[in-house]
């Protein structure tokens, strides 16, 4: 007696579309990402090894982020085709506890974005609406993780249709919980992702570099639209006019983005050092005021003009850029075209020698 024929999964033109989609634009990003994420951990560790928590989730989420890429691409199929039962199983299961990976993910990479604002020095009201956001996004991942491994009982229920017996949540809590979800996360990202521009541009510091820490900040917002995106995508789960796979292949694609380049957002300012020094070599300056004669001893206030010029040291924006420290009480800024911070008679007194020597 014949044995019934083997039943297989179909992958749509669209979902291997999708999934050539997903591989063309994640890899790249994933290169990307290791730029400024490299970038960061050097300038914590050179010259001197001065890692902060902030940095222990940073290297948490990003490698959980790693991780649920490779889950992810279980389902990933580049053409048209048929897959076994077996093959289709194991995707969706990796596919669904990729889902509090991902969560934990975002998680650590949110907490070290927080951490890290915590040392801008603003007022108690910022430290404590960083502390409100970090609250709200550890309760979002507890209570996502929960749901997720209560979804079903057994939870195997959920990728393996051989199992009938099983006892799960209806489509109602889920659509309840995914959008409870999708809000919590949509506003700490937003809120993540401007807070810090906000702040940064109202601080007293030349326009250039508040343009390019900004620029580099705002990388955020693309993480903040892929999460939008993808929650508009998740209303359609559960539609049996909606092809399933393509469907999942997508919500990869937008999960494995928002994870990424809220990786790319955080690291970005640790590229602002190396920018600048870039910029620099094409006389493009990030101060108002000359680098060669920012600072001078204020024994030497009575050097020349020549002096002055061999005597002076740079005034460095970011602190792993140089040595400048404010433990210098010997030093005092000099001021170009009249903003010279000696009173008016000392500074004639000082030109004029200088002119007369």
């Amino acid at each position: 007696m014949d044995s019934p024929p083997e039943i297989r999964i179909p992958i749509s033109d669209r979902a291997a579309y999708l999934g050539r989609v997903h591989v063309g634009v994640t890899i790249p990003l994933l290169a990307l990402c290791l730029v400024p994420f490299s970038a960061r951990l050097y300038t914590r560790v050179r010259p001197v090894m001065r890692c902060g928590w902030d940095d222990v989730f940073m290297v948490l989420g990003f490698g959980l982020t790693i991780s649920d890429w490779v889950m992810l691409q279980f389902e990933m199929h580049m053409t048209p085709q048929t897959i076994s039962i077996s093959t289709a199983t194991n995707a969706m299961k990796l596919a669904y506890l990729a889902i509090p990976v991902w969560n934990a993910a975002m998680t650590c990479i949110k907490i070290s974005v927080a951490l890290t604002l915590l040392r801008i020095p603003v007022n108690r009201l910022w430290t404590v609406f960083l502390h409100t956001v970090v609250s709200l996004q550890i309760a979002f991942f507890t209570g996502n993780t929960v749901y997720v491994f209560l979804a079903c009982r057994p939870l195997a229920a959920l990728w393996d249709f051989s199992i009938t017996d099983a006892i799960c949540l209806g489509p109602a809590s889920s659509r309840i919980a995914s959008n409870v979800g999708s809000g919590i996360n949509i506003t700490t990202d937003l809120t993540l992702s401007l807070a810090p521009i906000v702040v940064l541009w109202n601080m007293r510091r030349p326009l250039r570099e508040r343009i390019l820490v900004c620029a580099l900040m705002a990388t955020g917002l693309f993480a903040s639209a892929a999460s939008i995106v993808k929650a508009v995508i998740v209303r359609e789960w559960g539609d049996p006019n909606v092809d399933a796979w393509a469907l999942s292949t997508s919500i990869a694609t937008w999960t494995i983005l928002e994870q990424l380049l809220a990786v790319l957002a955080a690291c970005s300012p640790s590229l602002k050092g190396p920018l600048q020094r870039l910029l620099g070599q094409f006389g493009i300056l990030l101060t108002r005021y000359n680098s060669r004669i920012s600072f001078i001893s204020r024994n030497d206030s009575r050097t020349t003009g020549q002096e002055m010029g061999q005597d002076a040291r740079p005034v460095h924006l970011c602190p792993s850029d140089g040595s400048y420290s404010k433990a210098d009480d010997n030093s005092v800024e000099l001021r170009l075209e009249g903003t010279s911070s000696l009173p008016r008679d000392e500074e004639d007194g000082v030109v004029a020698k200088a002119r007369a020597a």
